[in-house]
Protein backbone atom coordinates (compact mmCIF):
# COMPACT_ATOMS: atom_id res chain seq x y z
CA UNK A 1 0.00 0.00 0.00
CA UNK A 2 1.72 3.63 -1.12
CA UNK A 3 2.13 6.08 1.81
CA UNK A 4 -0.77 8.46 2.39
CA UNK A 5 -1.51 11.88 4.37
CA UNK A 6 -4.23 11.14 6.47
CA UNK A 7 -6.43 14.66 5.57
CA UNK A 8 -9.68 13.55 8.08
CA UNK A 9 -10.98 11.52 11.05
CA UNK A 10 -14.58 10.96 11.43
CA UNK A 11 -16.29 9.57 14.50
CA UNK A 12 -19.69 8.44 15.11
CA UNK A 13 -21.05 6.53 17.75
CA UNK A 14 -18.78 3.03 17.52
CA UNK A 15 -17.88 3.76 14.00
CA UNK A 16 -14.61 5.76 12.52
CA UNK A 17 -14.08 7.08 9.10
CA UNK A 18 -10.69 8.22 7.93
CA UNK A 19 -9.54 9.91 4.66
CA UNK A 20 -6.29 9.80 3.08
CA UNK A 21 -4.28 11.57 0.41
CA UNK A 22 -2.00 9.60 -1.92
CA UNK A 23 0.80 10.59 -3.07
CA UNK A 24 -1.04 11.20 -6.77
CA UNK A 25 -3.27 13.42 -5.47
CA UNK A 26 -6.68 11.13 -5.40
CA UNK A 27 -8.40 10.52 -2.13
CA UNK A 28 -9.13 7.06 -0.46
CA UNK A 29 -11.25 6.16 2.61
CA UNK A 30 -11.61 3.95 5.21
CA UNK A 31 -14.04 2.92 7.81
CA UNK A 32 -13.44 1.12 11.06
CA UNK A 33 -16.64 -1.04 12.25
CA UNK A 34 -17.63 -2.06 15.80
CA UNK A 35 -16.01 -5.11 15.32
CA UNK A 36 -12.87 -3.56 14.39
CA UNK A 37 -13.03 -4.72 10.63
CA UNK A 38 -11.82 -2.39 8.22
CA UNK A 39 -13.65 -1.51 4.85
CA UNK A 40 -12.68 0.74 1.84
CA UNK A 41 -14.41 0.58 -1.73
CA UNK A 42 -10.97 0.64 -2.92
CA UNK A 43 -12.10 3.85 -4.89
CA UNK A 44 -9.92 6.84 -5.57
CA UNK A 45 -11.84 9.82 -5.44
CA UNK A 46 -10.67 13.41 -6.49
CA UNK A 47 -11.64 15.32 -3.82
CA UNK A 48 -11.42 14.41 0.35
CA UNK A 49 -15.58 15.66 0.26
CA UNK A 50 -16.23 12.76 -2.24
CA UNK A 51 -14.19 10.21 -0.60
CA UNK A 52 -16.09 11.02 2.76
CA UNK A 53 -19.20 11.12 0.88
CA UNK A 54 -18.04 7.45 -0.25
CA UNK A 55 -17.67 6.13 3.32
CA UNK A 56 -20.86 7.55 4.77
CA UNK A 57 -22.00 5.13 2.43
CA UNK A 58 -20.28 2.36 3.68
CA UNK A 59 -21.41 3.09 6.97
CA UNK A 60 -25.39 3.51 5.87
CA UNK A 61 -25.01 0.44 3.85
CA UNK A 62 -23.66 -1.62 6.40
CA UNK A 63 -26.21 -0.29 8.94
CA UNK A 64 -28.93 -1.25 6.67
Amino acid sequence: MPYFKLVQVIAFPDWIIAVGQLPTGGYRCWVLTPELTALDDGEVYPTSQAAASAARFLVKYSLD
